[in-house]
């Protein structure tokens, strides 16, 4: 996998909650922020709004719906934001395009 998408290596975890919770905690450390859609799995919202705040992460939330809203919630501590692109358990869609769209005009991607 790692050579098909121009790496050098790759990690396999056992669970999609494994990969999330290593992933965040790989990048994020106590002080830091995470952005997040509000409408996820419920081991996800668990994790992001009852452990990672224990570890002094905070997760902050967006409405799917309303991708320009991740704006406001975003500061330099802002370590990445996260999106189910099917939401579970609403099947909600999250538009992608749109909110990446958003953040490269306030120039938050680079």
């Amino acid at each position: 996998m790692s050579t098909l998408e121009g790496g050098v290596a790759g990690l396999c975890m056992s669970s999609g909650m494994s990969a999330i919770t290593y992933a965040i905690q790989t990048l994020c450390e106590a002080g830091d922020n995470i952005v997040s859609v509000s409408t996820l799995y419920g081991g996800t919202y668990n994790l992001f709004a009852h452990t990672l705040p224990r570890q002094g992460i905070e997760v902050r939330f967006f409405d799917y719906d309303k991708p320009e809203s991740l704006l406001d919630l975003i500061d330099d501590k802002t370590k990445l934001i996260f999106g189910e692109s099917i939401g579970n358990p609403l099947g909600n869609i999250l538009d992608i395009k749109k909110s990446v769209s958003w953040l490269m005009a306030r120039a938050c991607l680079w």
